[in-house]
């Protein structure tokens, strides 16, 4: 009956690891996508990542924002494209980055913010590009396969970080969400835009070559 008893014990000891380590093995595997999302939600593009970043970046980073959040979130930032102001792309990361130089006690504000300050309160003595400006009416402007070819990878990595940052934070229960590493979309439309080359195929928006990767959709519950 002893013998009955410690082996009964030692059963259930061993049992009792098995689960245990069933747990520990759940948890470690569901981790790194915490540690993913938690990143993702960290990261706010204000003045502290506007100081060590380049203009290409920065310049990619507007794009994919204004993007996301014209035709994704159906808000307006007053740019170029909304309000027919005359200032090229460069003159407004030159007037955001004037603006953190200026104001170091605002660089935990993040880039859309001052981005909508300095548009609403332009410098007096900035002088309008009215020969480079550009407007456009149609979805997602000249934000195609063929813009993305012509970009340097600084630029390309600033449009998904812009873009993504915006659905993450600025649509309402957004219906497709993006897990991956800002390289991983990069990648993919790289590898899109370079197969159809010259072809009509790249007069396709980026933003909707990007929603080609997003996360796939669970299954549908049984009924």
């Amino acid at each position: 009956m002893y013998n009955v008893r410690v082996t009964l014990s030692v059963t259930n000891d061993v049992m009792r690891r098995c689960v245990l380590g069933l747990l520990l093995t759940g948890a470690v595997s569901a981790w790194p996508q915490a540690v993913i999302k938690a990143a993702q939600a960290i990261e706010r593009f204000d003045g502290e990542w506007w100081l060590k970043t380049s203009a290409d970046e920065h310049s990619g980073f507007i794009n994919g924002a204004d993007d996301c959040l014209t035709w994704a979130a159906h808000k307006q930032v007053s740019t170029a494209r909304q309000k027919n102001f005359t200032v090229t792309w460069m003159q407004l990361n030159d007037m955001i980055g004037k603006f953190y130089e200026s104001h170091p006690e605002t660089r935990d504000l993040t880039v859309v913010d001052v981005w909508t300050k300095v548009m609403e309160n332009p410098n007096p003595n900035h002088v309008p590009d009215s020969e480079h400006a550009e407007t456009w009416k149609n979805p997602h402007w000249y934000l195609d396969g063929f813009w993305w070819l012509g970009d340097t990878l600084d630029e390309k990595k600033g449009f998904v970080e812009g873009y993504l940052w915006c659905i993450r934070t600025q649509v309402p229960a957004p219906s497709e969400t993006y897990s991956k590493p800002v390289g991983f979309y990069i990648e993919k439309i790289d590898a899109f835009t370079k197969a159809n080359g010259d072809s009509k195929a790249n007069r396709e928006k980026v933003a909707l070559i990007l929603r080609r990767y997003k996360d796939k959709e669970s299954a549908a519950p049984p009924k």
